[in-house]
């Protein structure tokens, strides 16, 4: 009956499903204090300019951004400012910060920002005086990729929300030496996991902290909602009072949790914020009545957890080969992090700080790096299997073209991977110049890469040449040939061609 009455309407269920909840009301007459702004200043970083907005007082807030022109907006609850915003000095990309007192009493700041925004934003977070902050963080840009295809087709990047577990005063788990804290380990992890999906053609990783403050964990999930996400990562690292327990484990959300959550939301509904149904029309869930409310709500949330078990499984089987896996399937618990009804969300635990062997590689820059790689592989993995609609990702799948490489674990062979991509053997050996059928667990083989266009790809800060081949899976020699470099040095802006495999 549910589905004849939205194709009656002319609308999927899919994009129905995108809807958001209003906003939260407080019945009643409810005397407000306004906190003062103290401070707005911003710092320059390598990658990002941060925006900071010291507070006498935690606020509730609301962050969204805009295009055309690009702009960041800030909608402050119950503030106050005497700042003259057109005196403040701005940071490229930030070209002007400015101000409005709205109508429901909220304090609006505005920041104008050249260039692209989506991978913006903004978290609470304890002062440097022990007030409040509120910071805004603008990606100084990224590589651009250029094709010769159907310039009017969409392919919006793939985003994925990267969790680093607690930070600021929560330290986590403490080390089995009293001195290892597992919020400096998550971030690590975290940003590795950042950079690995940076370069990727396709993707954009979003962090929900980059530095070592803590987020609440209700708004670890709205801070990914406002981006857009595709998928949320949470990276945490696990303890147990047996020194020998070790091994990575992977969560989603439990059914027991979902239902609960379904009924909350329902209840709520006309008192929340929260988004469903993640990209698409936004319509407010208070125009249903219950039952159809907690129809949509629960339809929503069996997406989500069939999708985070499906996208545990692919990092599962890539991060096979670098680590122990304590369990080597997808496990559900009542986690408040992972309780998104609209994105797929997993929790990875990647190792045992009380045992000194794995918190000893836990803390090992080489070993996160070769973590955080296996666990992108499971995403673009994922992600290939179930591209989302529009995303450059599903238009690589549509002509043809593979992921770039492949992680060999254990059962594996060549016959069974040339199987599984549709390659022969003899493609993958030459591919690879390997002399025989025989490949190890852990070795990353490049896939031949098929019906692939012509591709340009602009240089960006940061970047070197090998990255760049790496992440096109072709060779650096061969990358130097078509380009015809002599020396592996390249320069911001710099367009290079790159060949097919």
């Amino acid at each position: 009956m549910l589905k004849s009455m939205f194709e009656k309407s002319g609308l999927c269920l899919r994009s129905f499903l995108a809807a958001v909840i209003t906003v939260l009301q407080v019945s009643g007459i409810v005397a407000a204090t306004s906190a003062e702004i103290k401070e707005i200043r911003t710092e320059n970083f390598e990658n990002k300019v941060r925006v900071i907005v010291e507070l006498e007082d935690e606020i509730e807030f609301t962050f969204f951004t805009l295009s055309e022109p690009n702009r960041i907006v800030l909608d402050l609850k119950n503030a106050s400012s005497r700042i003259d915003f057109g005196k403040l000095q701005a940071i490229k990309p930030v070209k002007r910060l400015r101000s409005a007192l709205r109508e429901n009493g909220s304090f609006r700041i505005v920041l104008d920002v050249n260039g692209d925004v989506v991978a913006s934003r903004a978290f609470g977070a304890e002062s440097r005086g022990g007030d409040f902050d509120l910071i805004v963080d603008i990606p100084k840009g990224k590589a651009i990729l250029e094709t010769d295809f159907s310039v009017t087709e969409s392919k919006r990047d793939v985003v994925v929300a990267i969790s680093a577990g607690h930070g600021g005063n929560d330290p986590g788990g403490i080390g089995y030496d009293g001195k290892l804290q597992e919020k400096n380990i998550t971030l690590n992890i975290a940003r590795e996991l950042y950079d690995y999906l940076t370069i990727l053609p396709g993707f954009s990783p979003v962090m929900i902290r980059d530095d070592d403050v803590y987020v609440k964990l209700q708004r670890r999930s709205q801070i990914a909602r406002e981006h857009r996400s595709d998928l949320f990562v949470a990276i945490h690292t696990d303890w147990y009072k047996n020194r020998s327990a070790n091994g990575l484990t992977i969560y989603a959300l439990s059914g027991d949790r979902a239902d609960r959550e379904n009924a909350r939301r329902v209840a709520e509904k006309e008192n929340s914020s929260d988004l469903i149904g993640g990209i698409g029309n936004d319509i407010q869930l208070d125009a249903w009545d219950d039952d159809v409310a907690l129809t949509l709500v629960s339809l929503q949330m069996s997406w989500s957890m069939e999708q985070s078990l499906e996208a545990g499984t692919h990092i599962l089987d890539s991060v096979d080969a670098i680590t122990r896996l304590r369990r080597d399937k997808v496990q559900q618990a009542s986690l408040e992090v992972l309780k998104s009804p609209d994105i797929p969300s997993i929790l990875i635990e990647a190792g045992y700080l009380t045992n000194p062997e794995e918190a000893r590689k836990l803390n090992s820059r080489s070993f996160q790096k070769s973590l955080a790689a296996g666990i992108g592989r499971g995403i673009r993995s994922y992600f290939y299997d179930k591209p989302p609609q529009g995303s450059f990702v599903a238009w690589q799948k549509k002509n043809g073209v593979l992921p770039s490489s492949y992680l060999v674990r254990r059962g594996d062979s060549l016959s069974l991977i040339a199987e599984r991509f549709g390659f022969s053997i003899s493609d993958i050996k030459t591919a690879n110049k390997l002399k025989s059928n025989v490949i190890r667990i852990g070795q990353v083989l490049s896939l031949p890469v098929i019906g692939l266009p012509k591709l340009e790809h602009t240089v960006s800060g940061g970047e070197t040449l090998s990255q760049i081949a790496q992440s096109y899976g072709v060779s650096l020699g061969l990358l130097r040939e078509k380009n015809e470099l002599q020396t592996d040095r390249i320069m911001v802006g710099q367009i290079l061609y790159i060949p097919k495999s």
